[in-house]
């Protein structure tokens, strides 16, 4: 008996039909993303005479690959839930569950994905043909320096918000979507310092010594010590709700608007 819940097939019918749909855009993203580094270099060697640094390259291909991977729902869903262009989506024959993970995937792997293989794969060959004018890759130095899994999870925490917010919002959704992460900072700073002025009330920083410190990037996600000062665990446990629990939050809540969303 067929699943009627979840087919993969369907997912990637899914997935075929957003490539398909957006096949210009794609097209004109994967034109603009392998000429970047034919640009660079021909501008490194007009104005300095040196084509660009492998530094400077591989900071952009980060960049790149944050902004298309964070923003990646709105190039390829925006009109998912429009009360007249969205109506087509809602129609498929396909689960919610399989329209969810088939966009999902698109987002977290296709997107970013385009600017390694385009910029990374333009980048490599530049180097490759014109060793004189720019030397290594920039897709390697990426990969040997800025993986971090924080930035990773930080990252992925942005990208379901936005996906939330595409989701949740009908119209105008850049400037509602903007003005909600400047209220939500906002207000997660009015939260942070009664928090901390609370914590002061209680003396907690009277027994926090000179040598000490709270920054906890260096640990792992669950790295708890019984000796840790307990301002060192609230971190820990902040960092565990923003980069772990909120994303899931994100999902959940995105899921369930495509579940019940009516037009």
């Amino acid at each position: 008996m067929d699943n009627n819940i979840f087919q993969l097939k369907r997912v990637w019918l899914l997935f075929r039909r957003t490539f398909q749909q957006n096949s210009k855009m794609l097209l004109n993203n994967a034109l603009i993303l392998a000429g970047l580094p034919i640009l660079f270099l021909l501008l490194g060697e007009l104005t300095s005479g040196e084509g660009p640094s492998l530094s400077f390259r591989s900071d952009m291909l980060t960049f790149l690959v944050i902004v298309f991977f964070i923003f990646s729902s709105f190039f390829y869903y925006y009109f998912y839930n429009h009360p007249k262009k969205g109506l087509s989506e809602v129609m498929l024959p396909a689960s919610v569950m399989e329209k969810f993970v088939a966009m999902q995937i698109y987002c977290v792997f296709f997107a970013p994905l385009m600017v390694l293989v385009f910029f990374g794969g333009s980048d490599a060959l530049l180097t490759t043909l014109f060793p004189k004018y720019q030397t290594g890759y920039a897709i390697v130095d990426i990969f040997r320096n800025s993986l971090f899994i924080d930035g990773f999870l930080l990252s992925f925490l942005s990208l379901q918000a936005l996906f939330f917010c595409n989701m949740f919002f009908v119209r105008r959704k850049l400037l509602k979507t903007a003005s909600s992460f400047m209220a939500v900072n906002i207000l997660s700073m009015i939260i942070i310092a009664v928090v901390i002025k609370i914590i002061d009330l209680y003396g907690y920083f009277d027994t926090f010594s000179d040598t000490m410190t709270i920054n906890v990037n260096g640990r792992g996600l669950f790295e708890f010590y019984k000796e840790d000062h307990p301002l060192v665990t609230f971190g820990l446990i902040i960092r565990i709700f923003i980069e772990t629990v909120m994303p899931i939050i994100f999902m959940i809540g995105s899921y369930r608007i495509m579940k019940t969303k009516r037009y």
